[in-house]
């Protein structure tokens, strides 16, 4: 019989970010820090141009009117109309007072709309367009008697709006080419989730260049904040057949410093997806991916509904982050990934574990990830696993490798708690 040595890593690393803030865990630097540091591993040639989206030949486009839907009045969908139609006009050569290019100026006349209304029409808009990388915030707007004036403007002149839209194409379009065939909703959101975690580095030092909060940060530039993730993820998760839309809130140790994740509908059911938690120095991370509203709730606080807020509430200095159009009420667990992929617990003496362990070697599986039943106690479960008294799971290794024929599997492992997933991350070690 061999020694078997468990480790047990606990200790938690939280680090406080100015915009969002991430929180890793480390596991002998098997689970690493947060990914602000690392070499892209695609390179983007920022000076091909391509003009047009070549959409994927499998999937089918899906729209993004989440927002538009949540919209009451017809003046409310005629500014959210006149906004679509107009943000990329480029009319005009003047600047406004911030120094940024203004698009153009439109109006509506007939229209009688509060301050809440015009900002719930801007909230629609950034629930939807997820690609209107180009638009400073906030709009500037007047109103004169019926009449409904709404500057649009830009920090990029129209030569440089156009060289950067056709930058963007050209890496959605390298990323679309990746889909293969006869994909899962779920396959292909996991494939856009690791594309982004391997891709893009999180950056939170402000700085002149505000890119970082959007799709083109995120994808052409590789380097953004939380904002920037969630439009990358929404944008490209539609290109791929998938419909989601943004959650604003905050999380739970930042002091309320404002963030932002995704909600994803995958079969018909939605999920609480965070690609910026997942997101690891040398790896993927999947403690945020397809969570139910129970379990996001655990690390993260979500926004008020937009609503619930009195009529008279001063709009003038808020933010798109600051509110909710809508959220879903999330429960299905079958698409989380370690449930998906992890072995099913539902009693130490009837489990599958072993068997499991033994596929995932031959896989030759980096992590092997345990799902708790929930009729079973946590902790007691965790404890009988790896304790010093027990060490059930050196006995499972054991098994595994009597199935494969050779001591592939060493009994040295590092262990990580996920208790609000009731899920154990386990990282394998090979002879």
């Amino acid at each position: 019989m061999h020694k078997r040595i468990i480790t047990l890593i606990l200790a938690a690393i939280v680090v406080l970010f100015s915009s969002c803030m991430e929180f890793t865990t480390t596991v002998k630097e098997t689970i690493p820090k947060k990914n602000t540091n690392k070499s892209n591993s695609i390179k983007i040639n920022k000076k091909k141009i391509d003009e047009d989206i070549i959409l994927s030949p499998y999937y089918e486009p899906v729209i993004l009117d989440t927002g538009y839907n949540c919209l009451d009045t017809d003046d409310e969908r005629r500014l959210y109309n006149g906004i679509v139609e107009n943000a990329a006009k480029y009319d005009t050569a003047g600047k406004d007072d911030e120094g940024n290019y203004i698009i153009t100026t439109f109006t509506l006349d007939n229209c009688s709309l509060t301050s809440k209304e015009v900002s719930k029409v801007f909230f629609a808009i950034e629930l939807d367009k997820p690609d209107f990388f180009w638009l400073a915030n906030p709009y500037s707007y007047s109103v004169a008697g019926n009449s409904f004036s709404l500057s649009i403007s830009s920090p990029f002149s129209y030569e440089q709006y156009e060289k950067r839209r056709g930058q963007l194409n050209s890496v959605i379009n390298s990323v679309l080419k990746g889909l293969k065939p006869k994909m899962s909703e779920f396959e292909r959101e996991l494939y856009i989730h690791d594309y982004l975690v391997k891709n893009c580095v999180y950056k939170d030092k402000a700085d002149d260049n505000d890119n970082r909060y959007t799709i083109y940060g995120c994808l052409v530039e590789q380097s953004a904040v939380c904002e920037g993730y969630k439009n990358a993820f929404q944008q490209l998760l539609a290109y791929c057949g998938i419909k989601s839309y943004g959650v604003s809130g905050s999380l739970d140790d930042s002091d309320n410093v404002d963030h932002v994740w995704n909600a994803v509908r995958i079969d018909g059911e939605y999920y609480h997806t965070d690609v910026t938690w997942d997101d690891a120095e040398d790896m993927v991370m999947y403690d945020y991916f397809n969570l139910t509203t129970k379990e996001i709730k655990h690390t993260h606080s979500i926004a008020e509904m937009f609503d619930d807020i009195p009529d008279s509430t001063d709009f003038s200095g808020s933010t798109v982050k600051s509110y909710n159009l809508i959220v879903p009420d999330c429960k299905s667990k079958k698409y989380n990934y370690y449930r998906y992929f992890g072995s099913s617990v539902k009693s130490m003496a009837d489990n599958t574990i072993a068997e499991d362990l033994a596929k995932a070697a031959e896989n030759h599986d980096d992590f092997f990830y345990i799902s708790v039943d929930k009729k079973l106690n946590y902790t007691t479960t965790y404890d009988q696993l790896f304790s010093d008294d027990i060490f059930l799971f050196a006995g499972y290794i054991d098994e595994a490798n009597s199935i494969l024929g050779s001591d592939v599997l060493q009994t040295s492992v590092s262990v990580l708690k996920r208790k609000w997933l009731r899920t154990i991350i386990v990282a394998l070690k090979y002879n």
